[in-house]
């Protein structure tokens, strides 16, 4: 048996498609922008979040002012004994007053942390978006205690912004991870002086 009985004949193998290259282009393609995103991330990407104020300075101011208010939220009576399946209209209206006392707190203390002034025109705008945003959650609040007024047993439910809950917005000004580290100033998780550990 020669070495030309063991060869194939080349013409009679299936031939790969010959269409196959630009997909691999493709791919490379996707693959080197991956890369380089990443690359731009890692490198030379900046370490300021878009809320992220340039003066340190109001974080200092703010951060007391806000501390005091949980303070203040913290000696409102609260209703006991967590939800209420079917509540009086006694409770509805305690529950009301106590909704609002907590949120005249909070609105006091928003007006005084966007009153500090800041030395420059971003962080202006900054601070607008975020006591904007801040508004539609006390605008929240207010609606859900005129609800319970009325003798309505409804859920609190937010404003969507961005496609979530507004209180997502103000959380990432406030203590979101390119934010401006101050969490006490962030919206309450509850609606009344009952505050979450």
């Amino acid at each position: 048996m020669t070495l030309a009985d063991h060869t194939t004949d080349s013409a009679a193998l299936p031939q790969a498609p010959r269409h196959g290259w630009p997909v691999r282009i493709l791919l490379i393609l996707i693959c080197a922008v991956l890369a380089a995103m990443w690359v731009y991330y890692f490198v030379f990407a900046s370490d300021k979040g878009v809320y992220q104020l340039q003066d340190t300075s109001w974080r200092e101011q703010a951060s007391p002012i806000c501390v005091a208010a949980q303070a203040e939220r913290a000696e409102l009576t609260d209703t006991a004994g967590g939800y209420i399946q079917n509540p009086t209209p006694e409770q509805m209206l305690q529950r009301a007053d106590i909704v609002d006392q907590a949120t005249d707190i909070i609105e006091q203390m928003l007006n005084d942390i966007v009153a500090i002034p800041v030395d420059n025109d971003d962080d202006r705008l900054r601070l607008a978006t975020f006591e904007e945003n801040f508004r539609i959650v006390i605008a929240d609040r207010r609606r859900y205690s005129a609800t319970l007024r009325e003798l309505k047993v409804q859920p609190y439910n937010e404003t969507i912004v961005g496609g979530g809950p507004v209180s997502n917005v103000v959380l990432d000004f406030t203590a979101g991870v390119k934010g401006n580290d101050v969490p006490e100033c962030s919206p309450p998780g509850e609606l009344g002086g009952d505050l979450q550990p």
